[in-house]
C-alpha cells in the first residue's frame, strides 16, 4: 500500500466546486470552513485541440483566494503533468 503524503503550501491542486468548474491552484492552507489558495486557474480548449491554463477570477487584483468548503465537493493534488504546466503558466518559469 502506497502512504499518500499530505498536501503541503504550494502543492498544486484540483478543487471541484457544487457548480461543477475545476479549478487548479496553489494550496495556502485550510481551516474548519475554507480552503485558501494562490493563482487559481481554469483549464480551457486551446486553439491547436490542446488545453490552456487561464485565471479563474480574472477581474480579482488578489492573488489568494478563500473558498468556503461549502461550496467544494472535493480537492486533491494535480496531476503530475497538469501541474507542470500550471507552475509554468502561472510563474513563466520553465520545468524539465
Amino acid at each position: 500500500m502506497l502512504l499518500q503524503k499530505p498536501i503541503k503550501k504550494g502543492d498544486c491542486v484540483s478543487v471541484k466546486l457544487i457548480s461543477g468548474e475545476e479549478i487548479l491552484a496553489a494550496y495556502e492552507d485550510e481551516t474548519d470552513s475554507h480552503l485558501s489558495v494562490e493563482k487559481p486557474s481554469n483549464l480551457v480548449p486551446g486553439r491547436d485541440g490542446g488545453m490552456g491554463i487561464v485565471p479563474w477570477f480574472m477581474s480579482s487584483k488578489a492573488e489568494k483566494v478563500n473558498l468556503s468548503k461549502s461550496t467544494i465537493v472535493a480537492f486533491t493534488r494535480t496531476e503530475d503533468e497538469i501541474a507542470k504546466s500550471y507552475r509554468q503558466a502561472t510563474t513563466n518559469i520553465t520545468l524539465a
